[in-house]
């Protein structure tokens, strides 16, 4: 890792930077994402709306702020990113000394299950008609711990006196965790949590079960396989023209390595073309005057490093159908 770490340095200090830089346009492909306003956007749709129907913009690695940055892949905290219309949070617990931390691999991000419970529930309360998908996996390495990752869970979500109150009024939970996926007007002013583990009990819907449909190519060697990055995502992108009825889609422009920081497969770097402005030009395309097999139905769920406002926007506007 220190000679990859090293070998990385060189290879920037040769082109003249010390670390991947921000997009150059502010706010058409990263960046900004306090200019985006859409707190009540799933309010206006029908209660009889597929969530599977939704076009939804999330964030990967979502609480990754401020941080080092390898591990950094959001400018925005989880109050302004709710705000702004992203409604799919991507949340890795540690399990350690019989509580969970917010990590993002080895590196701590300054933040505790208990933070993102009450920051998301205090946006639910102010905008109780909107849903928040919460994918929740394990992360990094268990230390200190006297029960299971799942017995710590059922703790937050049943006896824990900062969660347990929360977790009562503002979780939905299914029967299995296979249950279909429920409509829009079943979860309105809940968080429905997309669990990445194994559990004898359900806490939320299984991630990457027979009806989603993930993309999730992260590995970006170097920069220069940055548009790679991109032709895996289109090429989820382009089953949207004819969906399947009642499969969740998840899209990823994220992506990152040692040769290719998250801001620099997001955003460009050395005149390459970042993944969020080239995903914001093709939603923006696609959807030009088309014939209908031509045309995207919907965008499923996006989920982004550091999202711009145009971008956020763009996605939203594919829900406009459903009014």
């Amino acid at each position: 890792m220190a000679l990859g770490l090293a070998a990385l340095a060189l290879a920037w200090a040769t082109v003249g930077l010390t670390a991947p830089p921000a997009a150059a346009t502010d706010g058409v492909d990263t960046y900004g994402l306090e200019r985006a306003s859409n707190p009540d956007w799933m309010g206006r749709l029908p209660d009889s709306t597929a969530l599977t129907d939704l076009s939804i913009p999330g964030t990967h690695d979502t609480m990754a702020r401020a941080v080092t940055p390898i591990a950094e892949t959001q400018e925005s905290d989880l109050p302004q990113q709710l705000r702004s219309g992203i409604r799919a949070l991507d949340i890795r617990l540690r399990h350690i000394g019989d509580v969970f931390t917010i990590h993002h691999g080895v590196v701590y991000l300054n933040k505790n299950f208990t933070d993102v419970m009450r920051e998301t529930t205090d946006f639910l309360k102010e905008h109780p008609r909107e849903t928040v998908l919460m994918r929740l996996q394990k992360e990094h390495t268990e230390e200190n711990v006297t029960r299971t990752f799942e017995q710590t869970l059922k703790w937050y979500v049943e006896s824990n006196p900062e969660t347990a109150g929360l977790m009562r009024q503002y979780l939905w939970r299914p029967k299995s965790v296979n249950d279909p996926f429920p409509s829009l007007g079943e979860t309105r002013g809940k968080i429905v949590f997309l669990q990445n583990f194994d559990s004898s009990e359900p806490f939320g819907l299984r991630w990457s079960r027979s009806d989603m449909d993930i993309e999730d190519h992260y590995e970006v060697p170097t920069v220069f396989h940055i548009s790679r990055r991109w032709d895996n995502a289109r090429t989820q992108l382009e089953k949207l023209k004819n969906p399947a009825a009642g499969k969740m889609y998840v899209t990823h422009f994220s992506g990152a390595s040692l040769g290719a920081f998250p801001d620099a497969v997001a955003g460009g770097v050395l005149g390459i073309e970042g993944v969020n402005s080239r995903g914001h030009a093709y939603l923006q395309s696609v959807n030009a005057p088309c014939a209908p097999q031509r045309c995207l139905k919907k965008t499923g769920t996006v989920m982004m490093d550091f999202p711009g406002p145009d971008l956020v926007n763009r996605i939203l506007q594919y829900n406009d159908t459903l009014r």
